[in-house]
C-alpha cells in the first residue's frame, strides 16, 4: 500500500471537528439554530451561558446553556465554552468587579510638570485627583536617581517640599482606576470595569463564578464533547485607545514589594526609567520593569486559566488584543510571547476577508506568529476567530463566497488548522456553507499530519522592545519614535520576506535558544530543528543568549542579524561583552548582518543555505512570486504534505519543487475529497510539478 493511501479515508470523510465553529452568544441554544448548524455541516459551536442581571445564580439560564451544549453533542458536534459576556474576558460581565471592587484594575498615571525647578528653594504643588504613589524630583540632566519627596504630602493632599541645589523636574505618579479612554470604555460590549491580569486572586474569582459553574453542570463532557475554554482579548488596559492626558503604567498593590524582592531595588526607580527614560541603569531598569510585568501577567491570568483547564481535561485557548503590533505586546502584556505560551490552543482575531489586508506586509503575519506556539509546544492546534465584520461595518459590503475561501486558504498557509467564526454567511446558501465546512475539514485533516517543516527560527526581541518602547499618551499609545518604528518594520519584514519566498519558519524566544540542544548542525528543541536563527532588530540582548549565538554559529548553524546588532547587554544596559566577538565573526563570514530593512529579502537570497528549506515555488521565469504562500509538513516516515495558495490577482503558472527522492506525487482536492496522482519530473534530489493556480485558490500535494 502506498504511503498516501492512509490519507484517503480521513480526507474523503474528515472528522467533523475539523470544520468551522460559529461563535454565537444570543441564540446559540435555540433548537432552530442547532438544527441549522447541523444541516450546514459546522463542527459545533463556541457558546456561553446567557448572562442576565442574576448571573451567576440564574438557574434557568444555566439550564438553557447546559441543555443546549448537550444537544449539540448528541448530534455529533463539539463545543468550546466562551468564558465571558462580550469582551474582554475576566470580569464575568462585571460580576467580579461588582462583588470585589478591590479587584478593579488600576494604573499609575504619570504627570511630569513641564517647568524646570531650580533649587535651593521651597515649593508647593497640588497633585492629580487620585491616590499618590510617589512624588519625586528628577535631575533635569537625566543623570542620577530621583529625589523622593512623597513624605512631604500633607493632610490636604498638597506637597510642600524643599528643592535641593540644582535643576529638577517634578514627577508625580498617582494610582487611579483604569477606565477613561481605555479598553474598559472602548470595547464593543459595554462600558465595564476590568481586573488586573497580574492579580491571581481576581482571576480566581473569575474562575470561581464562571469556570466552576460550568464544571458543576457539564464536567462529564469535558475533554469529550466540550473541547476548550475560550478567553477573549484580555489585556492590561493600562493605556488609552483615545488620546490621553497622562501616560499610564500598569499597577497592582503588590507590585512594589514583589518587584523589590526579585530585583533588589525600589519599584519607583524602574517606573521613572520607563516613564521618563532617565536615571541610572536606565536600560536595565526598563527591561526589569517590563519583564516583571510580563511574568506577573503570564502567571496571574494565563497560567491560572491553563492550570484550571488542565485539572479539568480541557484545553486553554483564546486570543489576545492587538496581536499585530509589536509595541502593543509591551503595554498590553509586558511580553506577548510569555503570555501566549500559556495557551494550549493559541489563536488570533482576523477581521479581514479581503486579500489585500490579509497580505499587509507592514505588520506581523499574526497567523504564522501564533501558529508557531502550537508547533513548538507540540499541541498542533491553532485557531482563528475569523469574520467578515470589518467588511460589513467599515465597507458596508456583504462578503461573497470567494472571500471565505480567500481567508481560509490564507490561514491554512500560515499554519492555522482550527476555525472559529463570527462570519455572517449572509450571501451564501446552505449548500455553499456545507461545502465550505467540508473544504475546511478536509484541509484541516491534512494540516494535522506530521509537523511543520520549519528550519528557521525568527527571534522574538523582547528585551529590545522593553528598552525601546517610549511611554506616551497618544491615541492607541502609539510610539512613533524612530527606534520603535524601525524595530516593528524589521520584525515584520524578517517574516514576510521569508513568506514571499515560500520558506517555513517559527518564531522562537530566548528560552528556546538557551534550552535547545545543538545536534548535527541544527538547534533542536522537542521535535523542532533549526539550521538558521534570524535576529531582527535585536539591539538589546541577554548575555547568555549572545554567548549562545556565538556557540550556534561555531557549530554550523547560520545566524543572521537584520538591521541592528546586539550591542547592549540586557543585564547591565552597558556595552555587551559579546559585541566585539559577534562583529569579528561577521567580518570573518561566520555570522551575517544586513543593516538595511529594505534589503532583508536580498539578504536572505544571498545568505540562506539550501538546507533551510524543503520546497521552492518559481514562476515561469524562474522567480519567486510574493503572493504565493506555502506550508510544508513532514511525517515520521518522511512523506510530506505541501500546501500552496495564490493570494494574487492573476493566475499563477510555474513549478513546485520538493526536495526528496520521491516515487509518487499526488494532488488532494479539498473540494471533492479525491486524491489523484499528478505528473512530475525528477531533478537531482528533488521532484518538480507544473502548477497553475487561480487567484484565491489553494492546492495540496502529497509526496
Amino acid at each position: 500500500m502506498s504511503k498516501i493511501d492512509r490519507y484517503k479515508a480521513g480526507f474523503k470523510k474528515p472528522d467533523r471537528r475539523y470544520a468551522i465553529y460559529p461563535i454565537l452568544h444570543g441564540n446559540s441554544f435555540e433548537k432552530e439554530t442547532i438544527e441549522t448548524l447541523d444541516r450546514r455541516g459546522f463542527a459545533g459551536v463556541v457558546g456561553n451561558v446567557p448572562y442576565t442581571k442574576d448571573f451567576p445564580n440564574d438557574q434557568p439560564a444555566w439550564d438553557k446553556a447546559i441543555n443546549g451544549f448537550r444537544e449539540y453533542i448528541d448530534k455529533g458536534m463539539h463545543a468550546w465554552i466562551y468564558d465571558e459576556d462580550g469582551y474582554p474576558s475576566g470580569s464575568a460581565r462585571g460580576h467580579v468587579t461588582e462583588t470585589h471592587p478591590e479587584f478593579i484594575a488600576q494604573g499609575l498615571y504619570c504627570y511630569k510638570y513641564w517647568r524646570v525647578l531650580i533649587g535651593p528653594r521651597s515649593y508647593r504643588s497640588d497633585i492629580p485627583d487620585a491616590k499618590l504613589y510617589r512624588a519625586v524630583l528628577v535631575p533635569a540632566d537625566g543623570k542620577g536617581d530621583p529625589v523622593d519627596i512623597t513624605s512631604s504630602l500633607n493632610e490636604n493632599n498638597v506637597l510642600y517640599f524643599d528643592i535641593p541645589e540644582g535643576k529638577y523636574y517634578l514627577f508625580i505618579m498617582s494610582i487611579r482606576r483604569l477606565f477613561d479612554g481605555t479598553h474598559a470604555t472602548q470595547s464593543w460590549s459595554e462600558p465595564r470595569n476590568y481586573i488586573s491580569l497580574s492579580d491571581k486572586e481576581a482571576t480566581k474569582a473569575f474562575i470561581q463564578c464562571t469556570h466552576e459553574n460550568y464544571k458543576k453542570r457539564l464536567s462529564d463532557e469535558f475533554g469529550k464533547g466540550i473541547l476548550a475554554m475560550f478567553t477573549d482579548e484580555p489585556s492590561l488596559i493600562a493605556w488609552q485607545i483615545t488620546a490621553g492626558v497622562f501616560p499610564i503604567l500598569p499597577w497592582l498593590h503588590s507590585y512594589p514589594k514583589d518587584f523589590e524582592a526579585r530585583y533588589g531595588y525600589d519599584f519607583m526607580l524602574a517606573c521613572v526609567a520607563v516613564a521618563l527614560e532617565v536615571g541610572q541603569d536606565v536600560v536595565k531598569r526598563r527591561c526589569d520593569f517590563w519583564e516583571f510585568i510580563a511574568d506577573t501577567v503570564a502567571e496571574g491570568y494565563f497560567a491560572s486559566l491553563q492550570d484550571w483547564c488542565h485539572e479539568n481535561n480541557l484545553k486553554a485557548s483564546g486570543h489576545m488584543l492587538r496581536e499585530e503590533s509589536l509595541q502593543a505586546h509591551v503595554y498590553n502584556y509586558g511580553s506577548f510571547y510569555r503570555a501566549m505560551k500559556k495557551f494550549d490552543w493559541p489563536g488570533i482575531d482576523q477581521l479581514e476577508v479581503d486579500i489585500a489586508p490579509l497580505m499587509n506586509d507592514s505588520e506581523i503575519p499574526i497567523a504564522r506568529f501564533i501558529a508557531s506556539f502550537a508547533d513548538i509546544s507540540g499541541e498542533r492546534e491553532v485557531f482563528t476567530e475569523f469574520q467578515d465584520l470589518w467588511y460589513r461595518f467599515t465597507e458596508d459590503k456583504i462578503a461573497g463566497i470567494e472571500c471565505y475561501y480567500n481567508t481560509i486558504n490564507w490561514h491554512l498557509a500560515m499554519g492555522v488548522n482550527n476555525f472559529t467564526s463570527y462570519a455572517s454567511y449572509k450571501s451564501l446558501t446552505d449548500e455553499q456553507i456545507y461545502d465550505i465546512n467540508q473544504y475546511t475539514a478536509r484541509s484541516g485533516y491534512l494540516l494535522r499530519q506530521g509537523i511543520r517543516d520549519s528550519r528557521i527560527g525568527i527571534f522574538y526581541p523582547e528585551a529590545t522592545m522593553w528598552a525601546d518602547y517610549i511611554l506616551n499618551c497618544n491615541e492607541d499609545a502609539r510610539d512613533d519614535s524612530e527606534r520603535m518604528v524601525s524595530l516593528e518594520k524589521t520584525f515584520a519584514a524578517s517574516a514576510w520576506e521569508l513568506l514571499h519566498r515560500q520558506v517555513d519558519f517559527d518564531y522562537v524566544d530566548f528560552e528556546l535558544l538557551l534550552n535547545g540542544v545543538v545536534k548535527d548542525g541544527k538547534l533542536t528543541y522537542r521535535d523542532r530543528a533549526y539550521s538558521v536563527i534570524v535576529m531582527p532588530g535585536t539591539r538589546v540582548l541577554q548575555d547568555a543568549v549572545a554567548a549562545r549565538l556565538i556557540e550556534l554559529a561555531e557549530n554550523g548553524i547560520t545566524v543572521m542579524f537584520c538591521y541592528e546588532l546586539p550591542t547592549v547587554s540586557r543585564e547591565t544596559g552597558l556595552a555587551s561583552p559579546y559585541a566585539e566577538k559577534i562583529a569579528a565573526m561577521i567580518k570573518d563570514g561566520k555570522m551575517f548582518h544586513e543593516g538595511s530593512i529594505e534589503k532583508i529579502g536580498d539578504f536572505y537570497d544571498a545568505c540562506l543555505p539550501d538546507k533551510s528549506r524543503s520546497i521552492r515555488v518559481l514562476d515561469k521565469d524562474g522567480n519567486y512570486n510574493h503572493m504565493i504562500l506555502s506550508h510544508c509538513r513532514v511525517t515520521e516516515d518522511g512523506s510530506q504534505v505541501v500546501y500552496i495558495t495564490n493570494m494574487g490577482e492573476a493566475v499563477f503558472t510555474g513549478t513546485l519543487s520538493i526536495v526528496g527522492d520521491f516515487a509518487e506525487v499526488f494532488e488532494a482536492n479539498s473540494f471533492t475529497g479525491d486524491i489523484a496522482p499528478v505528473a512530475f519530473t525528477k531533478d537531482g534530489d528533488s521532484v518538480t510539478i507544473s502548477v497553475s493556480i487561480e487567484p484565491g485558490e489553494g492546492r495540496f500535494y502529497l509526496v
